[in-house]
């Protein structure tokens, strides 16, 4: 018998959360995993790039390091302390680990994701996936 099968649909989809948002220049996913006693969060920001400008135009030149705020509902965030260099194709990942019985598990339908890179700002809205 497979202990996952005898859960509640409510009890599985509390289990993994995902958000994504797109922006002008930005997109972004935010996961919540309930793995055992731990919640991870997992925020990953990727600059779009434009495939049809030249090899150039899009190195990661003109944007830099970023700063990110991530806004979940009204008592909870996540930020950044310090501008964070992007790295692979123009891409930042963060993970965070939490005792599962510090998370409430009431997740609101949106979140709200500003990035900060090169005097510009971008605000974003990720919405939460079925």
């Amino acid at each position: 018998m497979n202990p996952q099968n005898d859960k509640s649909d409510t009890e599985q989809s509390n289990k993994n959360i995902t958000y994504f948002g797109e922006g002008e220049e930005w997109f972004s996913t935010y996961t919540i995993s309930r793995v055992r006693t731990s919640v991870f969060e997992s925020l990953y920001i990727q600059y779009i790039t434009d495939r049809t400008a030249s090899v150039e135009e899009q190195g990661t030149h003109g944007i830099g390091e970023i700063e990110y705020s991530l806004k979940i509902g009204d008592s909870s965030s996540l930020e950044s302390s310090f501008p964070q260099p992007l790295k692979g194709v123009r891409n930042f990942h963060t993970a965070t680990e939490i005792n599962a019985e510090l998370v409430n598990g009431d997740f609101p339908e949106t979140i709200k994701l500003t990035i900060m890179w090169d005097e510009k700002k971008e605000m974003i809205e990720l919405v939460k996936q079925d």
